[in-house]
Parts: structure tokens; sequence; C-alpha cells
């Protein structure tokens, strides 16, 4: 819908409970007032996909192994390749571990979908 322009004002009044579900619905798809009320104005199916926390915990313990192999690559740019090996040596269980839950993940992903009507 580009280059549409919305000159008319509309306005509607709810209950409490009304806006609640309102609030929910539109904030679950994480699109702007306007855009939840035109998709739906236009039957459209709006469609939310949520992860569970512990793909949130995974992308977090994915981050720290990114940092890690930073400093890693600074310590042996830097000439302190013993210490460069001792860390990756130290940090080898972790990142198993990490990409065993990425494959587990992969493979079945949690995602819950939802349609929003």
């Amino acid at each position: 819908m580009p280059n549409r322009t919305r000159n008319r004002p509309f306005s509607v009044r709810l209950s409490d409970e009304e806006y609640a579900i309102w609030e929910k619905k539109y904030k679950a798809c994480k699109l702007s007032k306007v855009d939840y009320f035109v998709r739906l104005l236009h039957g459209s199916t709006i469609k939310v996909f949520s992860f569970s926390q512990a793909i949130n915990s995974l992308y977090s313990e994915l981050r720290k192994i990114g940092v890690n192999l930073n400093q890693i690559a600074v310590l042996a740019n830097s000439g302190y390749l013993q210490q460069a090996e001792n860390e990756i040596a130290s940090m080898h269980k972790s990142y198993t571990e990490v990409m065993e839950r990425l494959k587990a993940f992969l493979d079945k992903p949690p995602i819950e979908i939802s349609e929003v009507k």
C-alpha cells in the first residue's frame, strides 16, 4: 500500500475489556495500531510467531561465544598465540554444547504460531 494518503480520521470507543483485547492483539503482531487495523480491514490473516525463552537463552550464549572469539582473535593478532590456544581449549566444551542446542533448534524449532483474529 505504498504512496497512500491517510486524510480521514476515524475514532472508536471501546470498553476497558475490548481495549485490553485490542492492545494485546496489536502489540503481539508488532505492528502499529494503524497497520494492524488496515490489515484487519482488508481481511488479512495476521500470524504471530513467538519463540520460547529457550531460544533467547541460546541467542545470548551465541553472542557470548562471538565475544570470546573476538578476544581470541585479538590475542592471536597481538602475538599471544599460546594464550589464544588456551582460550580456544577452555571454550570448546561450551561451544560444543551450544552448537548441539542450535542443531536441535534447527531440526525442530519451538515456534508457537497463533493467528490473531
